[in-house]
């Protein structure tokens, strides 16, 4: 290879070393998932659904773990049940449902659950109720109530 060649080649080397840098950076960057909600964005995303008959705040912890303490509102699903998938395949999937766990682990399993069902709106709390707690945010005690499945047609 003379000299002219050589640095030809060297400059494929380094345009193809930036382009692979861009494209791993930008990737990063469009893969950050928007659907995962810090704590005060899960307050925003309530409060603009307030009088939404189709929106469901949905907890996935144990019985145990709501009893401690949950978001106003929420519905329980407990993610340790036999009939999770299948309850949750019930619900409606043009809902907007807003859901979480103690720490965000489960919740973004039933994420990926709820993409492979073709649920259109969900969201998930970021660190899960630890997060929330954390942000200083209040919780509710009480009665439990679980999700109802969208009506079915009348036959």
């Amino acid at each position: 290879m003379n000299t002219r060649e050589t640095r030809f080649v060297g400059m494929q080397c380094v345009f193809a070393a930036v382009f692979w840098i861009l494209l791993v950076f930008s990737a990063g960057c469009l893969t950050q998932d928007e659907r995962l909600l810090e704590p005060a964005a899960a307050v925003d995303l309530m409060s603009r659904n307030r009088n939404n008959p189709d929106f469901l705040i949905l907890d996935v912890r144990t019985p145990g773990e709501f009893g401690q303490g949950f978001i106003e509102g929420a519905a329980l699903l407990d993610y340790y049940a036999s009939d999770f998938r299948e309850r949750f395949a019930q619900l409606d999937r043009d809902a907007t449902i807003f859901m979480y766990c103690r720490s965000g682990n489960r919740s973004s399993h039933v994420l990926r659950m709820a993409d492979e069902l073709g649920f259109r709106r969900v969201y998930d709390l970021r660190g899960g109720i630890l997060a929330w707690k954390e942000a200083g945010l209040p919780l509710a005690e009480g009665g439990m109530k679980t999700p109802s499945a969208p009506d079915s047609p009348a036959s």
